[in-house]
């Protein structure tokens, strides 16, 4: 009996039968995140746009850093030209170079006006969110995953809706990145 518990112990413990072997921890990867949005046609992210929000942004690293992984501040990175610019490919390898990151999320979210109507005399507006995001791998430029959310949500005016249907499309688009940042850094 004693001989099976040992057994068991050693295949949940790989390392507890290991001579000298010591706790070593393997450092998480380094991710940086860039996700501007776009709300009712304004563009947000931290170089330019209307105000202070990053809804989208602020899910995604929330999601990562409770995953376990260590998220890079992007504001440093300026404004660019372009937004194009900002969420390519080749600007996430090189821009994640810059930063000593080992893999960047790259992408948009916009959010914009579905519908209006009116119950009971007050105004209510629905709005739809979409967010598309890439994992790409610093190292050698190549996306490792494509990622997309929606949502609609309501509210009394755009601006409200808008923010709304972007939280609940970012909590799915945060699910999903986390899971292939996972897929991405378990080694085959």
């Amino acid at each position: 009996m004693l001989a099976f518990f040992l057994s068991v112990l050693t295949l949940a413990h790989p390392m507890a039968h290991a001579e000298g072997a010591e706790a070593r921890e393997i450092a998480a990867p380094k991710i940086a995140v860039i996700a501007p949005e776009q709300l009712d046609g304004e563009w947000y992210w931290y170089a330019w746009g209307g105000g202070n929000q990053h809804i989208v942004q602020s899910a995604i690293e929330r999601a990562l850093i409770r995953a376990g992984y260590e998220v890079i501040d992007v504001t440093a990175l300026g404004s660019w030209r372009s937004l194009d610019e900002l969420i390519g490919a080749r600007t996430a390898q090189q821009k994640g170079k810059e930063l000593g990151a080992d893999f960047v999320i790259a992408g948009k979210a916009t959010a914009v006006k579905a519908s209006q109507g009116s119950a009971y005399g007050v105004s209510v507006f629905r709005a739809n969110a979409e967010i598309t995001l890439r994992l790409v791998r610093v190292s050698d430029g190549k996306i490792l995953a494509i990622e997309d959310a929606s949502a609609q949500a309501g509210g009394q005016a755009v601006r409200a809706a808008g923010q709304e249907a972007l939280k609940q499309a970012a909590q799915i688009a945060a699910r999903k990145i986390t899971a292939a940042v996972r897929v991405a850094v378990t080694p085959e």
